[in-house]
């Protein structure tokens, strides 16, 4: 737990670092101000994952600059299993005391701030990985020809854990271009520019981020 204290208006939970990392580099390219933690960061366990949202959420009202920094949250999940992170995010919310958000688009409150659930891809089953994974293929073309290949081969096409796949996609398309450290996870590449912005397969989340403010009428 490294979670001190709120210092800016506009906070993002989300899973784990990955998520983090590519958030903060999407945020820093359209100019919006987010403090962005992911669940590890505020529970005592050091826990990641969706179903740590209800361990993250629960002294967050007595956190430094709850009461007069904070003015909005964003709660962002993968959506592994279509409704399931979000009724878990709701789930845990409720739990906490507050009021959480009847459907994905609506605004709850934690307390008198808004807030707000999106999960990762937008509209459709998946993860982080799902989502970046045209950019991982815009960037190294090579590694789409073979990615499939390569799972068919080792029988991992056949798992069947969805988000399973999806992270063994990404993994395997990226790995053969970073000798020097293999384990390159994709956070770090969008943080430090390697994996870019520009790729359509963001607009529609870049659009709601935009649209963030309006929704919570902050």
């Amino acid at each position: 737990m490294s979670f001190e204290k709120f210092v800016k208006s506009r906070f993002m939970l989300c899973e784990g670092d990955d998520d983090k990392g590519f958030f903060e580099a999407l945020t820093r390219s359209l100019d919006i101000e987010f403090q962005i933690c992911h669940v590890a960061e505020l529970n005592k366990q050091n826990t990641g994952g969706v179903s740590a949202f209800g361990s993250s959420l629960k002294g967050i009202r007595i956190t430094t600059g709850f009461r007069d920094v904070l003015k909005a949250v964003l709660l962002v999940a993968n959506n592994h299993v279509a409704g399931e992170s979000d009724k878990l995010i709701r789930n845990a919310l409720f739990d906490s005391g507050f009021t959480p958000p009847v459907a994905q688009g609506c605004r709850g409150y934690m307390d008198e701030k808004p807030v707000v659930i999106l999960t990762v891809p937008m509209g459709s089953p998946g993860g982080i990985e799902t989502l970046v994974l045209p950019a991982i293929y815009d960037k190294w073309p090579e590694a789409e020809r073979c990615v499939d290949a390569f799972l068919e081969s080792t029988g991992a096409n056949a798992w069947a854990k969805g988000k399973s796949l999806d992270k063994a996609r990404a993994r395997a398309a990226i790995v053969g271009f970073h000798e020097r450290d293999p384990y390159k996870g994709i956070g770090h590449l969008f943080r430090n520019g390697t994996l870019s912005l520009d790729h359509p397969c963001f607009d529609e989340i870049k659009q709601f981020l935009k649209d963030f403010d309006s929704l919570c009428s902050i």
